[in-house]
């Protein structure tokens, strides 16, 4: 495989050289005609518009609501925790296993929460998802996982 690939190159910087080849040679490529330039109608002038102020970034009603989420994998400390924050959220909405969680409807600092206790979850790996509902009434769905691992047992040794 490794031999197929080094001939490959091979042929590609061949390639190439062939067709640098002449640029480096000094010789000049064949020369092509250019266009005659046709004349431009002169533009009649228009008026400047007034400007109007930009609005400030995630503010306004043209502003695209956004939602990221973060989550802990696995379920190592005993909890599963996820988070959502983003702009224009007015609730999230938690599920694992397809099954609803909670509803938050405010947030701390911008972040809605959600912690549960793994011990509530079986052995594997769970599917979860946030839906995060947008002062629009939009949503935005956003898909992680929970790993619970299986409990590990002591070895006697001795």
């Amino acid at each position: 495989m490794l031999r197929r690939a080094l001939l490959f190159m091979t042929m590609a910087l061949a390639a190439l050289a062939l067709a640098v080849s002449p640029a480096f040679a000094g010789e000049d490529p064949d020369p092509t005609p250019a266009p005659a330039p046709t004349p431009a109608p002169t533009p009649t002038p228009t008026p400047t518009p007034t400007p109007t102020p930009a609005p400030s970034p995630g503010s306004g009603p043209d502003a695209s609501p956004s939602a990221t989420l973060h989550v802990s994998r696995s379920c190592a400390s005993g909890r599963a925790k996820a988070s959502v924050r983003g702009t224009s959220i007015a609730s999230v909405t938690f599920f694992v296993d397809d099954h609803k969680m909670a509803t938050r409807n405010t947030s701390d600092n911008g972040e809605f929460s959600f912690s549960m206790s793994c011990s509530r979850l079986s052995v594997g790996t769970h599917r979860g998802r946030a839906v995060a509902t947008f002062e629009r009434g939009t949503h935005k769905t956003l898909a992680f996982r929970i790993v619970r691992p299986r409990a590990a047992r002591p070895q006697f040794t001795g």
